[in-house]
């Protein structure tokens, strides 16, 4: 039921029960007593075992006069505490470090900076160890393949005092001899990579000196060609100053064809196809054929099951499919560098939810992949394509002050867009799903003007970047957090208003960023009236053709919102992923609090900018396809007042009119019949800011300030 350790100070609980057998029962098992949990009974046989266990641990971390001793206590009929009392003593010292056998290294100096060990601290075994592993590391990327580091050590207990010799044996400073390279094809057919092709992904050299992390990067880089089942390149044991490599591979079949099928909140149901070719023109390039279709069952012209997309019916982009179709064409290296260069050329639908849609004709991305640190791969890419952003007029209008039809054609109208970016990643996690340790970082930049064949029109500036940190709390049990931030520039840093295309606008809100949001809608917003043209009043109850029209004071309702986004973000979250008791294997709870804020420089909100910070708890499953997260966030916040629109569809060229409390808008009413005026044939308004008053009605019940989510993969 319960392990307990007395009298440790140096060492954590958590760090002592991982040396040891003896195990309490799962949480739920012992506090809620929920069946079918993990239970762990007591074996008094390992009791002894354990206690040998810590002293041993304690021992070699610099503790030699430690002593444990242990105790069972009976709770309940069937239920023991179990309890480890220790007395760690004084610490073992260590008075001198000594580091021989380096003369002969020219790198000396480099191989044995920042060596963890320091005289005068605690002799603990496990850093020595360390120390002797990296020197032993360096030593093998510095052209002593057969380097080895012992300690050597003396211990006075009476005098709780060590010395330690790390005794270094370099060997000869080795050069690469020959290489040769061995291909196994496939049963029944001949080798399909020359091996000359072989040979320059290695980019290995003979008589370059040996450096054991470019082996291992010449391995990583023919597996990632992805044409090669086994691929290993091993060294001669001679003990010569040239080294001979030796290199295997088996080739696997050089064509691929998949397809898919799956569901998505927003996505609805989707298809995709891909062809590969990895021996493209026998030179290990590889050709990728691909295909998606999303929006199916709620986008025209497969539109026959809407009733199966309730998030996506709230979507007004949604009405048509999302499509994909590409090849993409990738180098294996460029100008004799582990680099990773493509080509692709496409055309697509792409929508973001109530934000806008994007349709590219026919687009273009050349990009290259450097990967001078394995972890740290450095993406630089260039896109051009020939397409059209759709918007709804209401964002342009409040946001970009682009009111009229003919403002908004010319904004979105089919254009030449040109985008330079330049991308980073640092990934330490271990695991690509479901991080548990380590940290992820990611920094991206882009850059769109006439200088790289941008439309005018089209010109901005952006930066994004965020950081992940995962820290194991034990048990299994993981504390995540992030923060991301970014901004978004017009022509210039200094130009904080001008337009910027909506796709490359910041949003935030949803189950991947601020969960007690919905989608898209976290920051300022823009309100769409409910369709009814009672609703609004006049000041001019005679309907004269110059008037002012309002939202009703006594209706705060309206039809749906339109996500504005902003030029500036920031986001932080943070988690506690907890095991589940029950199914620990398949199922994790999870409590967060996220905070972020989007809002627009350059505009007046800019002062009453504030984080808005959102707690929940979060279910998750994990399948075959991913984590899948069902999540509950609270908002307790009101939504933001902002301008209100009238989108009157009712009339041949649908004028989008601001309707906003205290708006002072001149609006023009047209009839067939100006003496008998009923339905207007025709309305405009004129040119002017709408004015952000409306403020939809306060939401009290409990229900109305939790937003549910539902989405595939970790937040972050």
């Amino acid at each position: 039921m319960r392990l307990d350790f007395e009298g440790n100070r140096a060492f954590s609980d958590a760090e002592l029960s991982k040396t040891i057998v003896t195990t309490p029962s799962a949480w739920a098992r012992r506090y809620l007593h929920l069946p079918f949990t993990v239970k762990h009974c007591l074996d008094r046989s390992e009791l002894p075992n354990d206690r040998a266990r810590l002293i041993i641990f304690y021992r070699r971390r610099g503790y030699p006069r430690a002593t444990v001793d242990t105790a069972v206590n009976v709770l309940a009929p069937g239920a023991v505490e179990v309890k480890f009392k220790i007395n760690e003593g004084p610490p073992l010292i260590l008075k001198s470090f000594a580091l021989v056998g380096m003369d002969s290294v020219p790198e000396k100096t480099r191989i044995v900076r920042d060596l963890p060990v320091r005289e005068g601290r605690r002799f603990d075994r496990f850093v020595m160890d360390a120390a002797a592993d990296t020197v032993r590391q360096r030593l093998h990327n510095n052209g002593y393949p057969r380097a080895e580091a012992e300690n050597h050590f003396n211990v006075n207990d009476s005098a709780l005092v060590a010395w330690d010799t790390l005794a270094v044996m370099p060997g000869p400073r080795t050069r690469i001899g020959a290489i040769k390279i061995n291909v196994s094809p496939l049963p029944g057919k001949k080798q399909q990579i020359p091996t000359r092709i072989v040979s320059r992904i290695m980019g290995l050299d003979s008589g370059a000196l040996f450096r054991e992390y470019e082996v291992i990067d010449a391995q990583r880089a023919l597996y990632q060609t992805e044409a090669y089942q086994h691929v290993s390149i091993t060294p001669d044991s001679s003990a010569d100053s040239l080294i001979t490599l030796y290199a295997n591979l088996a080739e696997a079949p050089m064509h691929a064809a998949r397809v898919g099928a799956g569901y998505g909140t927003l996505d609805c149901f989707r298809l995709t196809g891909e062809f590969t070719d990895y021996n493209f023109l026998t030179g290990a390039r590889r050709l990728d054929f691909n295909a998606r279709v999303s929006k199916i069952g709620i986008g025209k012209p497969l539109d026959g099951a809407p009733g199966m997309c309730p998030a996506a019916k709230k979507d007004v982009f949604s009405n048509r499919l999302n499509y994909y179709m590409g090849a993409t064409l990738r180098q294996p290296l460029f100008l004799g560098f582990r680099s990773f260069p493509t080509i692709t050329l496409y055309t697509q639908r792409l929508s973001e939810y109530n934000a806008y849609r994007r349709t590219t004709a026919i687009g273009g991305i050349a990009s290259e992949v450097w990967r001078g640190r394995t972890r740290t791969p450095v993406n630089l890419t260039y896109s051009m394509d020939l397409g059209r952003t759709e918007a709804q007029p209401a964002l342009f209008c409040a946001v970009f002050n682009l009111c009229e039809l003919g403002e908004r054609l010319r904004i979105e109208r089919t254009q030449q867009l040109a985008v330079l970016s330049l991308g980073i990643t640092r990934d330490n996690s271990n695991s690509l799903l479901s991080p548990t340790r380590g940290s992820i970082v990611r920094l991206e930049g882009r850059h769109s003007s006439p200088a790289i064949l941008s439309n005018r029109d089209l010109q901005f500036n952006k930066f994004v970047g965020d950081a992940s940190r995962y820290i194991s709390a034990g048990g299994g049990n993981v504390l995540a957090f992030r923060i991301r931030g970014g901004s978004v520039f017009g022509r210039n840093v200094q130009s904080a208003t001008g337009f910027i295309p909506p796709q490359e606008r910041l949003y935030a809100g949803g189950p991947t960023t601020v969960r007690g949001f919905s989608q898209n809608e976290l920051g300022s917003l823009i309100y769409i009236s409910r369709p009814k043209y009672v609703a609004f009043l006049s000041t001019d109850l005679l309907m004269r053709p110059d008037t002012v029209v309002l939202q009703p004071l006594d209706d705060s309702s309206y039809r749906r919102v339109v996500p504005v986004g902003g030029n500036s973000l920031l986001v932080a979250n943070l988690e506690l992923r907890l095991r589940s008791p029950m199914l620990p294997e398949l199922l994790q709870f999870t409590i967060f609090t996220d905070a972020g804020e989007v809002w627009n420089r350059g505009t007046p909100e800019v002062s009453s900018v504030k984080l808005k910070v959102t707690p929940g708890i979060q279910l998750t499953a994990f399948s075959p396809v991913g984590p899948v997260r069902l999540a509950v966030g609270y908002n307790p916040y009101q939504r933001p007042k902002g301008p209100i629109y009238y989108e009157a569809t009712e009339l041949a060229d649908a004028p989008l009119l601001c309707v906003s409390p205290l708006n002072n808008i001149p609006t023009h009413f047209f009839y067939d019949n100006p003496n008998t005026p009923t339905t207007p044939t025709r309305i405009t308004q004129n040119t002017g800011i709408c004015p952000a008053t409306y403020l939809p009605a306060k939401q009290t019940s409990l229900r109305s300030k939790l937003t549910f989510s539902f989405a595939i993969g970790q937040a972050f």
